[in-house]
């Protein structure tokens, strides 16, 4: 006989069991929403963190241009910090979060490819992007979803603010180059041409121990 209960506790778990499948295929595989997504060879010596507003317009100046050098250096990466100032208000904000969503939903090619695609069309000081922001690779309605719901992804933007504002920095670009051998670091202020970013290198360099053979 049809048991009209038993037929229902199958659908309710038929239901659920689609939900839990649909959310584990949604979820990014080995990534995770605070990871920083570099530019250039993974194993670098050499780590260049660049302190960012993506309504800077001397970042959107400097970083194509400083992207352009490090892909010519065999030893160097790139890193992005958010540093969205308190001046260039929500707009800041919302552009680190759609950003940092590119790089969790679609990884390091993406996160890259939607700050190149910000800093293009934003229009800057704090007056955002004048549409829709669509990068290949990730679903424009997901895209927007996280960075408009996502806690974790506030979280790692507020929290780089935090940061950034701890080691007292307070302008945008700055520049810090880390040398992931020793973990010596030394920070320059401002777009920062090549042979300034070579002699930096140069220093930390020397302050690195002699190794024995």
């Amino acid at each position: 006989m049809f048991d009209l209960r038993i037929f229902s506790v199958f659908i309710i778990m038929a239901i659920a069991g689609a939900g839990v499948i649909w959310k584990f295929a949604a979820t990014p595989n080995a990534r995770s929403p605070d990871e920083t997504w570099y530019f250039g060879p993974a194993n670098a010596r050499w780590v260049i963190t660049e302190y960012a507003d993506l309504e800077c317009p001397y970042c959107r100046a400097y970083t194509p241009q400083l992207k352009h050098w490090v892909s010519g250096q065999e030893n160097v990466k790139l890193a992005w910090h958010h540093f969205p100032l308190d001046i260039h208000g929500v707009a800041a904000q919302s552009e680190a979060r759609l950003v940092q969503c590119a790089g969790y939903l679609g990884g390091a090619a993406v996160f890259w490819q939607a700050i190149e695609l910000v800093l293009l069309r934003t229009r800057g000081d704090g007056q955002g992007l004048a549409e829709e922001l669509e990068v290949p690779g990730v679903s424009t309605e997901a895209l927007s979803s996280c960075a408009r719901a996502s806690m974790d992804i506030r979280g790692v933007v507020e929290g780089q603010i935090a940061v950034a504002k701890s080691r007292g920095i307070g302008a945008t670009p700055t520049i810090e180059v880390t040398d992931s051998l020793t973990g010596h670091s030394m920070r320059l202020e401002g777009p920062v041409d090549s042979a300034a970013l070579l002699s930096v290198i140069d220093a930390l360099a020397a302050q690195a121990p002699l190794r024995k053979d």
